[in-house]
């Protein structure tokens, strides 16, 4: 097997002079993306693990706020179990981002956080918001229902539309306008009903991009 391997390369580079500029640009295509397969991130696994975190985190606080008239927001308990349900994604994606990134170079792990400083910006930026609103004086189901639930996802979900665009990714791009949607959307529920749907929509993306993914790579 290994000698057969070891023939082919050399034909491969004995016949080298044979390849026109259109077969060697195929070539260097198909190894781009055995290259960004191995690479793959994050996996089908991950994505699973992060839509059941969204599920629960979401879902905790939906049990926590419905049926309160007039809605005064999410409970303590509920709060420390979607901190706790982020913290197991957040913890998953690091393992995850870690063996995805083995070996590779320092520059590349510079590059990663540097795509992340927008998202956390964007992400930090409703919570600013939301103080803002209060001080100001807007209603509870304003301040710690609509805004919290629905807020980051459209702006992190925009920021996360403008980088896979420029960078035409389309499969992520998909995955971020989504998240745009079910934002807007689930904002219609109410302050209570927001967490439910905003919840349900997003796990509903990730196990369909969870299913995308696995489905690539088969083909």
């Amino acid at each position: 097997m290994g000698e057969n391997t070891d023939m082919n390369g050399t034909r491969a580079v004995d016949e080298g002079s044979e390849l026109d500029p259109r077969t060697a640009a195929t070539l260097l295509e198909q190894t781009k993306r055995r290259a960004q397969h191995q690479f793959e991130f994050p996996s089908p696994l991950l994505t699973l693990i992060q839509a059941g975190a969204v599920l629960a985190a979401y879902g905790a606080i939906w049990l926590s706020v419905r049926g309160q008239n007039p809605y005064s927001g999410p409970s303590y308990a509920a709060l420390a179990a979607l901190y706790a349900f982020v913290a197991v994604a957040a913890i998953a994606a690091t393992l995850e981002g870690r063996r995805a990134s083995a070996g590779v170079i320092r520059r590349s792990s510079r590059q990663q956080w540097s795509r992340a400083i927008p998202l956390i910006a964007a992400f930090l930026a409703v919570y600013v918001l939301m103080g803002a609103l209060r001080y100001d004086g807007f209603s509870h189901a304003i301040v710690y229902g609509i805004l919290p639930a629905a807020g980051p996802l459209i702006v992190v979900g925009a920021a996360m539309a403008g980088y896979a665009a420029a960078r035409e990714e389309w499969h992520l791009l998909g995955v971020a306008v989504a998240a745009i949607a079910v934002g807007a959307g689930s904002a219609f529920a109410g302050p209570a009903g927001v967490w439910g749907v905003a919840g349900a929509g997003i796990c509903a993306v990730l196990v369909c991009r969870a299913i995308a993914q696995v489905w690539l790579r088969r083909t």
